[in-house]
Protein backbone atom coordinates (compact mmCIF):
# COMPACT_ATOMS: atom_id res chain seq x y z
CA UNK A 1 0.00 0.00 0.00
CA UNK A 2 1.41 3.43 -1.07
CA UNK A 3 2.16 5.93 1.51
CA UNK A 4 -0.36 8.49 0.07
CA UNK A 5 -3.66 5.13 -0.16
CA UNK A 6 -2.06 4.69 3.63
CA UNK A 7 -2.62 8.54 4.76
CA UNK A 8 -5.84 9.04 2.95
CA UNK A 9 -7.03 5.50 4.95
CA UNK A 10 -6.27 7.24 8.32
CA UNK A 11 -7.85 10.28 7.72
CA UNK A 12 -11.05 8.72 6.59
CA UNK A 13 -11.35 6.76 9.89
CA UNK A 14 -10.12 9.55 12.67
CA UNK A 15 -10.83 12.78 13.59
CA UNK A 16 -12.10 15.12 10.81
CA UNK A 17 -9.22 17.36 9.13
CA UNK A 18 -9.12 21.36 10.16
CA UNK A 19 -11.06 22.42 7.21
CA UNK A 20 -14.09 19.88 7.43
CA UNK A 21 -14.00 21.11 11.94
CA UNK A 22 -16.31 24.13 11.28
CA UNK A 23 -18.99 22.65 8.92
CA UNK A 24 -18.76 19.34 10.89
CA UNK A 25 -19.81 21.58 14.41
CA UNK A 26 -22.02 23.51 12.26
CA UNK A 27 -24.19 20.64 11.38
CA UNK A 28 -24.35 18.86 14.53
CA UNK A 29 -25.46 22.36 15.90
CA UNK A 30 -28.44 22.22 13.15
CA UNK A 31 -29.06 19.00 14.64
CA UNK A 32 -29.04 20.10 18.10
CA UNK A 33 -31.45 22.90 17.21
CA UNK A 34 -33.67 20.86 15.22
CA UNK A 35 -34.24 18.32 18.14
CA UNK A 36 -35.10 21.12 20.43
CA UNK A 37 -37.39 22.94 17.94
CA UNK A 38 -39.57 19.92 17.02
CA UNK A 39 -39.69 18.20 21.07
CA UNK A 40 -38.20 21.03 23.54
CA UNK A 41 -34.88 20.58 25.58
CA UNK A 42 -35.85 17.49 26.84
CA UNK A 43 -35.72 15.26 23.90
CA UNK A 44 -32.26 16.55 23.59
CA UNK A 45 -30.05 13.40 23.05
CA UNK A 46 -26.42 13.42 22.27
CA UNK A 47 -27.07 9.63 20.45
CA UNK A 48 -30.03 11.34 18.75
CA UNK A 49 -28.05 14.89 17.50
CA UNK A 50 -24.78 12.33 15.94
CA UNK A 51 -27.90 9.75 13.89
CA UNK A 52 -29.61 13.04 12.98
CA UNK A 53 -26.07 14.29 11.77
CA UNK A 54 -24.87 10.93 10.43
CA UNK A 55 -21.63 10.64 12.57
CA UNK A 56 -20.40 8.74 15.73
CA UNK A 57 -21.30 9.56 19.21
CA UNK A 58 -17.83 9.94 20.02
CA UNK A 59 -17.25 12.84 17.71
CA UNK A 60 -20.32 14.97 19.29
CA UNK A 61 -18.37 14.74 22.59
CA UNK A 62 -15.20 15.80 21.00
CA UNK A 63 -16.56 18.83 19.64
CA UNK A 64 -18.90 20.11 22.58
CA UNK A 65 -17.96 17.86 25.59
CA UNK A 66 -21.47 17.20 27.06
CA UNK A 67 -25.07 18.10 26.62
CA UNK A 68 -24.37 21.41 28.00
CA UNK A 69 -21.81 22.67 25.60
CA UNK A 70 -23.84 20.93 22.86
CA UNK A 71 -26.71 23.45 24.04
CA UNK A 72 -24.37 26.55 24.51
CA UNK A 73 -23.33 26.30 21.01
CA UNK A 74 -26.70 25.84 19.97
CA UNK A 75 -28.12 28.99 22.24
CA UNK A 76 -24.81 31.50 20.06
CA UNK A 77 -25.92 30.19 17.20
CA UNK A 78 -29.58 31.08 17.46
CA UNK A 79 -28.75 34.05 19.06
CA UNK A 80 -26.46 34.98 15.67
CA UNK A 81 -29.40 33.14 13.02
CA UNK A 82 -31.44 36.01 14.97
CA UNK A 83 -29.56 38.94 14.72
CA UNK A 84 -28.85 38.77 11.14
CA UNK A 85 -32.78 38.06 10.48
CA UNK A 86 -33.15 41.53 11.89
CA UNK A 87 -30.12 42.89 10.30
CA UNK A 88 -31.50 41.91 7.09
CA UNK A 89 -35.01 43.46 7.91
CA UNK A 90 -33.55 46.39 8.84
CA UNK A 91 -31.88 47.06 5.99
CA UNK A 92 -32.10 50.69 3.70
CA UNK A 93 -34.88 51.69 2.33
CA UNK A 94 -35.65 54.39 -0.73
CA UNK A 95 -38.94 54.92 0.85
CA UNK A 96 -40.68 58.22 1.85
CA UNK A 97 -43.44 57.06 3.34
CA UNK A 98 -43.46 55.55 6.70
CA UNK A 99 -46.66 53.23 6.28
CA UNK A 100 -44.63 52.02 3.18
CA UNK A 101 -41.59 51.72 5.16
CA UNK A 102 -43.22 49.83 7.70
CA UNK A 103 -45.37 47.28 5.08
CA UNK A 104 -41.75 46.99 3.47
CA UNK A 105 -40.24 45.57 6.81
CA UNK A 106 -43.24 43.60 7.23
CA UNK A 107 -43.08 41.45 3.85
CA UNK A 108 -38.68 41.58 4.90
CA UNK A 109 -39.48 40.18 8.39
CA UNK A 110 -42.14 37.28 6.89
CA UNK A 111 -39.79 36.50 3.83
CA UNK A 112 -36.72 36.05 6.73
CA UNK A 113 -38.73 34.12 9.18
CA UNK A 114 -40.43 31.63 7.13
CA UNK A 115 -37.90 29.18 5.75
CA UNK A 116 -36.00 29.56 9.36
CA UNK A 117 -39.18 29.38 11.32
CA UNK A 118 -37.21 26.58 13.24
CA UNK A 119 -34.70 29.24 15.10
CA UNK A 120 -38.18 31.13 16.33
CA UNK A 121 -39.45 27.82 17.62
CA UNK A 122 -36.17 26.95 19.55
CA UNK A 123 -36.26 30.36 21.24
CA UNK A 124 -39.83 29.52 22.65
CA UNK A 125 -38.31 26.52 23.72
CA UNK A 126 -35.71 28.69 25.44
CA UNK A 127 -38.22 31.12 26.80
CA UNK A 128 -39.24 28.20 29.18
CA UNK A 129 -35.99 27.28 30.97
CA UNK A 130 -35.02 28.70 33.87
CA UNK A 131 -31.16 28.68 34.25
CA UNK A 132 -28.77 31.28 33.66
CA UNK A 133 -27.63 30.71 30.59
CA UNK A 134 -31.32 30.49 29.12
CA UNK A 135 -31.92 33.56 31.00
CA UNK A 136 -28.42 35.45 29.03
CA UNK A 137 -29.66 34.41 25.67
CA UNK A 138 -33.29 35.34 26.16
CA UNK A 139 -31.51 39.09 27.35
CA UNK A 140 -29.80 38.76 23.89
CA UNK A 141 -32.99 38.06 22.02
CA UNK A 142 -34.90 41.09 24.16
CA UNK A 143 -31.99 43.23 22.40
CA UNK A 144 -32.70 42.44 19.39
CA UNK A 145 -36.54 42.80 19.29
CA UNK A 146 -35.88 46.00 21.23
CA UNK A 147 -34.00 47.32 18.02
CA UNK A 148 -36.54 46.47 15.34
CA UNK A 149 -39.19 48.05 17.76
CA UNK A 150 -37.24 51.16 18.20
CA UNK A 151 -36.82 51.31 14.30
CA UNK A 152 -40.64 50.97 13.98
CA UNK A 153 -41.34 53.70 16.28
CA UNK A 154 -39.23 56.06 14.30
CA UNK A 155 -40.89 55.77 11.15
CA UNK A 156 -44.27 56.45 12.71
CA UNK A 157 -45.82 59.45 14.77
CA UNK A 158 -47.36 59.37 17.88
CA UNK A 159 -45.90 56.64 19.54
CA UNK A 160 -43.44 58.59 21.44
CA UNK A 161 -45.25 58.03 24.96
CA UNK A 162 -45.76 54.28 24.78
CA UNK A 163 -44.04 52.21 26.85
CA UNK A 164 -41.87 50.61 24.82
CA UNK A 165 -40.21 48.01 27.39
CA UNK A 166 -43.89 46.63 27.39
CA UNK A 167 -44.03 46.70 23.35
CA UNK A 168 -40.62 44.69 22.95
CA UNK A 169 -42.33 41.96 25.38
CA UNK A 170 -45.81 42.33 23.02
CA UNK A 171 -43.47 41.69 19.97
CA UNK A 172 -42.31 38.62 21.23
CA UNK A 173 -45.69 37.16 22.91
CA UNK A 174 -46.90 37.69 19.45
CA UNK A 175 -43.57 35.49 17.81
CA UNK A 176 -43.15 33.13 20.23
CA UNK A 177 -46.62 32.44 21.52
CA UNK A 178 -47.50 29.72 18.52
CA UNK A 179 -44.82 27.43 19.64
CA UNK A 180 -46.90 27.22 23.29
CA UNK A 181 -50.05 27.22 21.52
CA UNK A 182 -49.75 25.32 18.15
CA UNK A 183 -51.63 22.46 19.36
CA UNK A 184 -54.91 24.71 19.87
CA UNK A 185 -54.17 26.88 16.86
CA UNK A 186 -54.51 23.84 14.81
CA UNK A 187 -56.87 22.25 16.53
CA UNK A 188 -59.24 25.72 15.94
CA UNK A 189 -58.12 26.78 12.85
CA UNK A 190 -57.53 23.64 10.70
CA UNK A 191 -53.94 24.88 9.70
CA UNK A 192 -50.59 23.91 10.85
CA UNK A 193 -49.32 27.36 13.07
CA UNK A 194 -45.99 27.32 11.06
CA UNK A 195 -47.58 27.21 7.70
CA UNK A 196 -46.40 30.08 5.03
CA UNK A 197 -49.25 31.54 4.98
CA UNK A 198 -50.33 31.36 8.43
CA UNK A 199 -47.18 33.11 9.83
CA UNK A 200 -47.97 35.92 6.90
CA UNK A 201 -50.92 36.35 8.39
CA UNK A 202 -49.52 36.46 11.76
CA UNK A 203 -46.93 38.79 10.95
CA UNK A 204 -48.69 41.52 9.34
CA UNK A 205 -51.22 41.33 12.28
CA UNK A 206 -48.43 41.78 14.63
CA UNK A 207 -46.71 44.61 12.99
CA UNK A 208 -50.35 46.41 12.58
CA UNK A 209 -50.64 46.30 16.05
CA UNK A 210 -47.38 47.13 16.95
CA UNK A 211 -47.79 50.41 14.41
CA UNK A 212 -51.29 51.08 15.30
CA UNK A 213 -52.59 49.41 18.36
CA UNK A 214 -54.18 46.68 19.38
CA UNK A 215 -57.93 47.76 17.45
CA UNK A 216 -56.41 47.86 13.87
CA UNK A 217 -54.57 44.62 14.27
Amino acid sequence: MSDDLKSTRARSVGRPKADDQSDRASDLIESAIELVAEGGFDSLNMRLVALRAGVSLGLVRHYFGGKAGLISASNAAVERKVAAIFAAVFGDSNLESAHQQVEEMTERLIAEVSPKIIYFKYLGQLAMRQDEEAADSFAVYFSTVHAFVERLDKTQSGLESRDRTWAVFQFIFLQLGPVLLEPQITNILGRGAFEPEMIRARVKSMSRMLTSGLLSA
